[in-house]
């Protein structure tokens, strides 16, 4: 059912209307069009098998409906047009050229050669000018092999063979980078024993790749090249280094003759992370915007390229820049039409702003009238999928709910806690990559154990702090940001601000 709400996604209502009047094999009135109608609004399985079957056990009729509407769905790609108004020139040409290769092939299929070779010429210019190397090169040999056997003409064929040979040693160079990019990169996920012996492995293969990178001015090789050199230096926490890798990468693709936009929104995406974890806001404005530029707005990754700019905001005491970018994604139109996961998180950015409003460090959203009061059992009961991700963003909305009692004075609400919290802490974050969550909420926890007691406070949580700076934010790789939303260092002196040194009873 998947691969048809994929299809339906490409081949929208409006397409469909233009390309039925070009035949498009659905009746408006049968059983398959139905099926359609109900996949475009959003049904599940069950009520679609339910609506056309009359029957949820999705049979061998529901089965074969669904394989008939996935034939035609396919066989109407090369009716529809793909393309859309934001496409720059080299996404357009990607479907053009894909669909007029394949004719060339139905064409030269039926002996039509002399319009299969008339539009493959076409279409290996279009290719070549874009850089759709291994296309280029399958078009080229069947071009090469028209003027070598049934049409001989020596001249062509020698100018063709010259091609191939040429596009033959490029393509190589670029399956090499991807499979060493693609082997390195699933390997380091999978294991995490082996990973400096992976890194020094990647590193020494990402060397080897120099020559060709001297020699082919290709998109595909420095693409996977640049990928991998920015992976083996952020696996190293190097990331001034990862910062020059992106800075070379968008040289070298702005430099190209078309909008090679799918490299620029990594590099300056990635040039983004980087600056995160070197906590550096200078220049940021200009690549922001830059970076932004190459993304469709309301896209999935313009919510992604924005949430980033955001933490760095936050991390670098921006709070004002944060709460802009705030308030402009989620005022979007599309933003509610993102996926759960996405409005989800910005919900707890939000709650995070909304402490530091609290607090008086962000004066800007003082008069802000729809930047409402904070209300903590509504935003736990509007964070359902976080709260199962127990070693991820659940650990940011249990430390945003402690600073709020603690902010409100709501200090019999933190006792209630401390047995769960210490469960928590013992079977959910005490490993190497959430060390640092474990350690702050130690160190939290030493607040109700200690009546809020300043000087106690801080005597008893200094060893659980000691231990937190021995694993640096720089050191706890890209993924940190995502939890660790304000620097745990910043949040406890935030929480110190609301102690005296009273004993609470």
């Amino acid at each position: 059912m998947e691969v048809l709400r994929e299809l339906v996604r490409i081949i929208t209502k409006v397409k469909l209307r233009a390309i039925r009047k070009l035949g498009f094999p659905l009746e408006t009135d049968n059983r398959l069009a139905e099926m359609y109608e109900l996949l475009a609004d959003g049904a599940s399985e069950e009520q679609v098998a339910l609506e056309i079957t009359g029957s949820a056990s999705k049979g061998g009729t529901f089965r074969r409906l669904k394989a008939d509407l996935v034939d035609r769905l396919v066989a109407s790609l090369f009716l529809v047009d793909l393309s859309q108004p934001t496409y720059n020139s080299r996404q357009r040409a990607y479907f053009e050229v894909h669909k007029n290769w394949a004719a060339v092939k139905i064409l030269l299929g039926k002996n039509a050669r002399l319009a299969g070779i008339d539009l493959g010429t076409q279409t290996l210019r279009q290719a070549l000018r874009y850089e759709f190397n291994d296309l280029a090169y399958d078009i080229a040999r069947s071009i090469r092999l028209h003027y070598g056997t049934v049409a001989p003409n020596h001249k062509k064929y020698q100018e063709y063979d010259t091609l191939c040979q040429r596009l033959q040693r490029t393509v190589t160079a670029e399956i090499l980078a991807e499979d060493i990019y693609t082997r390195f990169i699933t390997e380091y996920v999978r294991q995490k024993a082996n990973r400096g012996e992976l890194i020094e492995e990647a590193r020494l293969s990402h060397l080897s790749l120099a020559p060709y990178t001297v020699q082919f001015d290709s998109y595909t090789l420095h693409l996977y090249g640049c990928l991998l050199e920015m992976s083996i230096h952020t696996a190293n926490s190097n990331y001034a280094e990862a910062d020059r890798v992106c800075d070379d990468a968008i040289s070298f693709f702005e430099a190209k003759p078309y909008v090679a936009s799918v490299p620029l929104q990594i590099a300056y995406y990635q040039k983004l992370v980087c600056h995160f974890q070197l906590r550096r806001f200078d220049e940021v404005e200009t690549f922001v915007n830059r970076g932004l530029a190459f993304l469709h707005e309301g896209a999935y990754n313009w919510f992604k390229f924005q949430e980033t700019y955001l933490a760095l905001a936050l991390h670098t005491e921006q709070y004002s820049i944060a709460y802009q970018v705030y308030k402009q994604v989620t005022s979007h139109a599309r933003f509610r039409a993102q996926n759960e996961e996405i409005t989800e998180y910005w919900r707890v950015l939000q709650a995070y702003l909304h402490f530091l409003l609290e607090i008086g460090q962000l004066p800007s959203a003082a008069k802000d009238e729809e930047f409402s009061k904070f209300r903590i059992g509504r935003f736990l009961n509007q964070t359902p999928l976080f709260s199962k991700d127990k070693q991820g963003v659940n650990v940011s909305i249990l430390i945003i709910q402690i600073l709020f009692f603690v902010a409100r004075g709501r200090y019999g609400d933190t006792y209630d806690k401390i047995d769960a919290m210490e469960q928590y802490c013992r079977r959910h974050l005490f490993s190497e990559d959430t060390l640092r969550s474990y350690y702050f909420i130690k160190a939290l926890l030493e607040l109700p154990k200690n009546a809020f007691h300043r000087a106690a406070v801080q005597r008893k949580a200094a060893k659980h702090l000691d231990r937190l700076e021995r694993y640096p934010l720089e050191k706890a790789g890209q993924s940190t940001f995502i939890t660790e939303i304000i620097p745990y260092e910043r949040l406890w002196l935030y929480a110190l601000d609301f102690l005296s040194n009273h004993f609470y009873k």
